[in-house]
């Protein structure tokens, strides 16, 4: 498979009225690359993260019960803008690609795979989002870039610590994504808005 892009998109993007339009012209705006996307988990994992602080479900619980979050999130984005499809296997990106359609993927399986990878695993506990996972995801595939949808807009001269400082990425996304060359962060709200290298 040619080396693809990875594009993140933000959890708190599901509930925009405008998302399925302004995702579909990215994507569009993008369509002569091998694009697949990781769906952010939203108020999905927002409620797991609420229980977890309310009734202390503990650091390996809580992450199990995130990563379906993320599951139902990937559907949620698929069911929003046409042409869209998810899979639960990376081996199956290029397949979907192939056929002319833009995988997403559900990432519950990736991530408890990626415990037992040559990589040091991911931390089962709140300092990783969906963030991380595309990190690491993007890694593992040797994609030649990650972009990242966003609600919010990057502080001018911001690199990834101070992303991380802000809260505009998870705490671990800094040390994840070191591997990639380039990283980009986009305000997929902004009207015109450039992504900006992170």
């Amino acid at each position: 498979m040619r080396r693809g892009v990875v594009v993140k998109v933000g959890g708190s993007l599901l509930e925009w009225e405008e998302l399925p339009e302004r995702l579909d012209a990215y994507l569009k705006s993008r369509r002569k690359e091998l694009i697949f996307l990781i769906a952010g988990g939203g108020r999905a994992v927002d409620l797991i993260r609420d229980l977890d602080h309310r009734h202390g479900l503990g650091d390996e619980r809580a992450h199990a019960l995130a990563l379906y979050a993320l599951d139902l999130s990937a559907h949620i984005l698929a069911s929003l803008v046409s042409g869209l499809e998810v899979v639960e296997s990376p081996d199956l990106i290029a397949k979907i690609c192939a056929e002319g359609r833009i995988p997403v993927l559900a990432t519950r399986r990736f991530v408890n795979a990626d415990d037992g990878s040559a990589f040091e695993p991911l931390p089962h506990n709140w300092s990783v989002t969906s963030d991380s996972i595309a990190a690491r995801m993007a890694t593992l595939i040797g994609a030649k870039e990650l972009v990242l949808l966003k609600s919010a807009p990057l502080p001018e001269g911001a690199d990834r610590v101070e992303a991380a400082r802000l809260g505009l990425v998870d705490a671990v996304f800094p040390a994840v994504s070191r591997r990639l060359e380039l990283v980009t962060y986009l305000n997929l709200r902004e009207p015109g808005a450039i992504a900006r290298l992170l």
